[in-house]
């Protein structure tokens, strides 16, 4: 049996329209699929969801910039030099020892970022760290849990200096 469907009219602005048409094209879909698909998204937005639900799930995703410092040097004024091609097998030593202060942004975020995932330890499923590129990597938390305390954590991990991105997807289970 085959799914009925309703009809409706849309007007767009000229430039709205161009620019949902071109992008529609480059993914090769139809109008209606394009329309389908961009209600759906909505409909299951963090908005639509109850504040009060316990059960949602979903993803937190960071892209985060790293700057790499020179070992013994002044870490806040010595970046890490890019003579050295991190593309082919060619690598360097650093001195990943402890060090009692964490002086530049990246080293505080990082503990940060590990501070904040181990309390939210009741909502997170699993995270996967992938290196992107030498000063960018990505960072996908899967979480399960009350949507509020899903929240504060995207709010915690986005407060972060590093961060320059965060994507956000959630669902209600129920």
């Amino acid at each position: 049996m085959e799914e009925e469907y309703k009809r409706f009219t849309v007007s767009l602005p000229p430039d709205l329209y161009e620019q949902i048409e071109k992008f529609r094209n480059n993914l090769g879909v139809s109008r209606s699929d394009f329309i389908r698909k961009a209600i759906y998204s909505f409909l299951v937005s963090e908005e639509t969801i109850p504040a009060s639900s316990d059960k949602v799930v979903g993803c937190i995703s960071l892209i985060i910039a790293h700057k790499h410092v020179k070992p013994d040097t002044d870490q806040t004024e010595h970046i890490h030099s890019h003579e050295v091609n991190h593309d082919n097998d060619h690598h360097h030593e650093h001195d990943f020892s402890s060090r009692p202060i964490y002086a530049n942004v990246q080293q505080t975020d990082e503990l940060l970022k590990m501070d904040i995932q181990h309390h939210f330890g009741d909502i997170i499923i699993s995270t996967m760290h992938v290196h992107l590129e030498f000063e960018k990597c990505l960072e996908i938390i899967a979480v399960s849990g009350p949507k509020d305390r899903v929240i504060r954590l995207k709010e915690d991990l986005q407060a972060l200096k590093s961060v320059i991105s965060t994507g956000f997807f959630i669902i209600d289970r129920e």
